[in-house]
Parts: C-alpha cells; structure tokens; sequence
C-alpha cells in the first residue's frame, strides 16, 4: 500500500497543537499500516521552515519526508485582486509550480492507494491530483476554518477591518465546503465540526480525534497559572489579551503572590505583555510537557476558532488541572467536573478555587486524565480510521 500526506507546514519540530495533531497522526497512520510505504511532502515556508533533523528517529523507514519552499507572505496587491474577484486569498497563497511539480513526480513514479490532506490549504491542489491520481482521497480537518475569520471579524470593533474579515470568511467558506465535496473521506477531529460538516451537507465525514498518551504528572507549581499556544494563530493572541487585561488584573487582587506564565512560538508578537506585573513570558519552549506540568494549573481563555484545542488535550493528558472558556470546551464532552467558563467573573472565580483547594484542584486533573484515557487512546484512533478506509 502507498500512501502519500500533504500538509501546509512540517510536523516537526512540534512547535504547536497543530504539528502535534500532524505527529499524532503520522503514528497512527503507520500504526494502522504497518507495511505501508508512506511519503510526506510538507509545504515550507518563512514562519515554518523544514527541518529535517527534526524529525523524530523513531518513526522507523517506511515513511519519507520531502519538503518545498514557499513564500506566502502577504501580498497587498494580490489580496486586493482577490477581493475583487471573490477568491479566497488564503487558498492561493500556498499554490505554486513547484509543489505542483514534486506531485506530478509522486504520482507518476507511483501507484498511490490514498492521499491524504492535511488542512484544507494543501486543497489548492486538488483539481490537479484529481487529474493525476485515482487514489482515494481524505481530508483531515482540524478547524472548520472559514468559522475562525468569522468569529474574530464578530469581536472585532473597527468597522473595516469587520468587513474585510467576513469577506475571508465567505471565500474561504465556499472553497472550504467544495474542497470537501471532491474528497472520498473526511476525517474531522472535533465531533462539533463533524456534526457541522454534516449538516453543510458533507455526507462523507466521520469524526477521528486525535490520538493522546496519558501520564500522571507531579504536584504543581503554587501561585501559578500557565498558558501555551503558538501566537501566529490569531485566538491565541486575542485569548491571552483578553485574559491579562480583563480576569488577570482581578486575580491578582485575590491572590498577590500568582504568576501568569506565558510560552509559545511567536510570542514577540504579543505587545505589551513583556512589563505587566507578574507575567513571565517564556517564549517558545522545546517541550510543551515539561511546560505544562511545571507551571499548571493550565487556562484556555480561547474566545474565537474551532476545532478540538491541541493544547487541552495535552494538559489533560498529563494531569494537569484546566480551566477552559466555553470556546476552548468546543467539541469536548467533559465530565463536570473540569471547570468550563462562560465570562470574566466565572473564570475568576474558578481559578480562584483551584488556586485555594489543592484536593479539588488534584481530583480535577485525574478527571481530565481519565476523559484522555477513555477517548483518546491510540488503539481506538487507529481501529477507527482501518474500519472507515475499508469502506471509502
């Protein structure tokens, strides 16, 4: 069996949820076949450069990784010629020659039984695959994108700036829903957007969550509250403002001694947070585990995206007790007990009670690491994804 995965950065290094769900994939997928020969061709560009000693020894030789730079830098005058044409402009920034090229290579020399997509901007590609190749192809998506531009064009106040973002939004929707339409699968991680797929009518969609390994972590750091995301994706970013200028300020005067910690890639993109009192920013760290089991309990004040949050399910995974706003909780059907909130106050008052309880802030943790172990063990991602391609 030959199978070939085209994603729109390199898996490796994991430098955030989405080259995580990227690694997690590539496991299972050799997992599931283990005698399948697998090439993994990786979009490069300027903010994710391929770095082939990266990536991890023990993935063993039946998969191969190949790379082709780009540039997807923003183009003032190509935006603009999109807006007039009512293309999405975030789609035909990955197109180009070259990669169009290394595909031709791949399925001449080839005889490929899947493709398979990660992310729908490698999408820019497949009227051309569908001419090259009669190997059955899957979409894994992580986001319902077009959801994303739509939420941060509502909690926008500029006016223009609202207008802009709902106009990517509706482009980006119409080649989203029509990209999906000319695959045979669609492996969605999050039920919610599985369910939303569905009702967009994509018959051909099932939901696969992404595989996690469960591990108990020590006792927490006291008086310290973290958060970890890549800062280049923008719910990051509007979170984390969000958070350390309207609920950490309150925080603070219930409890003097706490310390925000703040990692991830990018985080110089972040103005202003680098002189707030009692905020550590440690920008990108080579282990997101060792992060997050130092300095939880773990917040996730997402305001706008879709999809399963990466970064929960690690947290979780790892005993860490998490306090997650109702837009992080998407997609995550949660026992009771790990605090959900809906606003300012609430995510107040629910830090504040972890911060205070220790047992509670322990049965917390285990509750989320026991939602990990019954949900997302490997064994029942890979048995998922044998039935479905079975059938496709």
């Amino acid at each position: 069996m030959n199978l070939l995965i085209l994603s729109h950065k390199p898996p490796y290094p994991v430098v955030d949820g989405g080259c995580h769900a990227m690694d997690r994939f590539v496991r299972d997928l050799l997992k599931t076949f283990p005698v399948a020969k697998i090439q993994y061709v990786c979009i490069a560009t300027q903010k994710h450069p391929f770095k082939a000693n990266e990536i991890p020894k023990n993935l063993g030789a039946n998969i191969s990784f190949s790379s082709v730079e780009i540039s997807t830098r923003i183009n003032p005058l190509a935006a603009f010629k999109h807006l007039i044409q009512q293309k999405s402009y975030h789609i035909s920034r990955f197109k180009d020659n070259a990669i169009l090229n290394k595909i031709e290579a791949i399925t001449q020399t080839n005889q490929l039984d899947y493709i398979f997509f990660e992310s729908i901007f490698c999408g820019a590609y497949i009227d051309e695959i569908m001419s090259l190749s009669n190997a059955k192809r899957v979409l894994r998506a992580h986001n319902v994108e077009h959801l994303i531009w739509k939420k941060l064009a509502s909690n926008t106040r500029n006016p223009f700036k609202r207008w802009y973002l709902n106009h990517l939004s509706k482009t980006l929707k119409d080649f989203e829903l029509d990209f999906m339409s000319k695959n045979d699968h669609v492996f969605s991680i999050s039920p919610r957007d599985n369910d939303y797929f569905k009702q967009k009518g994509v018959p051909q969609t099932n939901y696969i969550p992404v595989s996690m390994k469960g591990e108990q972590t020590k006792d927490l750091k006291a008086n310290s509250i973290c958060f970890l995301g890549a800062y280049n994706w923008m719910p990051n970013k509007e979170g984390l403002l969000w958070f350390t200028n309207d609920v950490f300020p309150m925080l603070l005067k219930k409890h003097p001694a706490l310390i925000l910690h703040a990692a991830g890639s990018y985080s110089e993109e972040i103005k202003g947070l680098k002189n707030k009192k009692q905020i550590v920013l440690h920008g990108f760290v080579p282990s997101s585990k060792s992060f997050i089991s130092k300095y939880g309990i773990f917040i996730a004040p997402i305001l706008s995206g879709s999809g399963v949050k990466m970064k929960v399910l690690e947290a979780m995974s790892l005993g860490v007790p998490c306090v997650l706003s109702k837009h992080a909780a998407d997609g995550l059907n949660l026992p009771a007990l790990i605090p959900v909130c809906e606003n300012n106050q609430d995510f107040i008052e629910k830090v504040s009670l972890l911060l205070q309880d220790k047992d509670l802030a322990h049965r917390v943790g285990l509750e989320g690491l026991k939602y990990i172990k019954d949900n997302y063990a490997s064994g029942l991602v890979t048995k998922k994804i044998k039935d479905i391609l079975i059938k496709v």
